[in-house]
């Protein structure tokens, strides 16, 4: 970080000294007060005084984006049964309330000066929870950055919690584009998503916040146009499931793009493809106001026996022929792996971490020939058959005292042998993925045995956890959370959010399920 600062400081000492002017992108994206506005009161609290109290909480947000854009970027609402018991349950106090957060770095808050403050969705639920001081509300931020939804398909668990009652999603940009229309992956994976989120046992509202695409976001004459995006093609997913959409691009083009409008300039909302800090609040109204129109919509027509039929009915087939969510684990850490470890002969379960909000769980040995045997479903449901699906085995590497390991197919699959040296020379600790193609099998039983070899003199091997991938896109997505060295990112680890209650705020980490 201090490397960082000063090669910073030195670029910027360089440009002045050239006459070129130093960009600051969060003193230029920082949200303009004087742009900020409330809802006044809604006619109808004038007529009943204890609708107006009950309103008000949720009215007293304050939008940086102006009503008509506001309605230009509710892409799609419709009957939104699950959405309204969301906001009833909200306005009553009747029952606690989850609200989760997945996607890549936007979500996470890439871009901001502050992600706990001025993130989107730290926005929102700062504000949830501070208006709502008598409920009981926890918001979760479980994005990753630099994954797209194939990610989320095969680790949702670590993201979301099962309970959750509103998911906000986020992929758009991270999803990349393909022109075909009719049979795109892009939309299938969204769709293996959605599902996944549909399914879960708090049945979930589920909003899409969609962003302008890369390279849209400029002031040049090069600017992508406004038809290059997947947002149309995942809106069929919103018809076909009644998922919630908010447009970030059908919000801002007149003002940045037909108006360039002071305040609304492109470069003065985002970073790069990043929003900054008023971009990140014009996407939290987008949020507030769909749930302040659900608020009026409830008023106007009252939950009833139609809304009740709508959230018992079962999930239709699949949009996209056969393309079924996985129905199994995919992606277990923690106790989740914990509990496919069948056999356990000198590696023991510890945390390594000194940190008791991170901690660091896994199965470790010290002693060659000791062996560990989990067992999992490496099946797909999206798989060709007979196909090889590729297993990635996280294990730690350190400068002292690692060893070497095995990893083979015991029983159920099969797969080549693949053999590792967890030692390194940079004086770091850090989670690595090993990648095993095995064959498909109800009951694939993984062996890792510790051997003699050994490059530090020690013997010591840690296992903290394996994802099942999904096809090809599944495979790109968990190659693309490795550094240069290839080791996991700290910034893309999966078991830790940011985690916004009644009570607190800060990071929560291990299984959410």
């Amino acid at each position: 970080m201090q490397l960082a600062v000063a090669l910073l400081g030195a670029l910027a000492t360089l440009l002045l000294a050239s006459g070129q002017e130093v960009d600051k992108p969060f003193e230029r994206t920082a949200v303009r007060q004087e742009l900020l506005w409330q809802r006044p009161p809604h006619r109808l609290a004038a007529i009943d005084a204890s609708l107006g109290l009950a309103l008000a909480p949720l009215m007293s947000y304050s939008f940086l984006l102006p009503m008509t854009q506001l309605r230009a970027g509710r892409s799609y609402a419709g009957p939104r049964a699950r959405l309204r018991r969301f906001v009833r349950a909200l306005l009553s106090g009747s029952r606690p309330l989850k609200v989760g957060a997945v996607g890549g770095s936007i979500t996470w808050g890439e871009g901001t000066s502050d992600k706990s403050r001025h993130a989107w969705f730290s926005v929102v639920s700062r504000f949830l929870v501070d208006s709502f001081p008598r409920a009981n509300i926890t918001c979760r931020n479980g994005a990753v950055p630099a994954t797209p939804s194939a990610f989320m398909v095969m680790c949702l668990e670590h993201s979301v919690d099962p309970d959750v009652d509103l998911v906000f999603v986020e992929y758009l940009i991270n999803d990349g584009l393909d022109e075909r229309l009719f049979d795109s992956p892009v939309v299938r994976s969204m769709e293996r998503l959605i599902r996944r989120l549909l399914r879960l046992p708090g049945r979930p509202a589920v909003v899409l916040m969609q962003t302008p695409f890369r390279h849209m976001t400029v002031e040049t004459p090069d600017r992508r146009p406004f038809h290059e995006t997947m947002e149309e093609a995942e809106g069929a997913l919103a018809l076909y499931y009644d998922v919630q959409t908010l447009s970030l691009r059908a919000a801002l083009w007149r003002l940045a793009v037909t108006q360039a409008r002071e305040g609304f300039r492109w470069r003065q909302l985002f970073v790069d493809h990043h929003p900054g800090d008023a971009g990140n609040h014009v996407m939290a109204d987008l949020a507030m106001f769909l749930l302040q129109e659900t608020a009026l919509d409830l008023v106007l027509n009252p939950w009833g026996p139609e809304d009740e039929e709508r959230l018992t009915e079962s999930l239709p087939a699949p949009m996209y022929r056969d393309n079924e969510a996985p129905s199994s684990v995919t992606c277990a850490k923690d106790e989740l792996f914990r509990r496919l470890v069948t056999s356990a002969n000198g590696f023991e379960y510890v945390n390594d971490s000194p940190n008791p909000a991170k901690p660091k769980w896994g199965f470790a040995a010290n002693v060659t020939g000791s062996t560990l045997t989990f067992r999992l479903d490496s099946r797909r449901a999206a798989g060709a058959p007979g196909s090889h699906v590729s297993l990635f085995v996280h294990h730690l590497r350190s400068y002292e005292g690692m060893g070497w390991a095995r990893f083979s197919c015991a029983s159920g699959c099969v797969c080549g042998a693949v053999e590792v040296d967890a030692h390194i020379t940079e004086r770091v600790s850090q989670t690595y993925q090993l990648r095993l193609d095995v064959t498909p099998a109800e009951a694939c039983e993984v062996r890792v045995e510790v051997l003699e070899r050994s490059s530090s003199g020690g013997h010591r091997f840690k296992v903290s956890g394996v994802v099942v991938a999904e096809e090809g896109a599944g495979v790109a997505a968990l190659e693309r959370l490795q550094g240069p060295g290839g080791g996991l990112s700290e910034r893309n680890e999966i078991d830790t959010a940011l985690v916004f209650t009644s009570n607190r705020t800060g990071t929560g980490s291990g299984t959410a399920g």
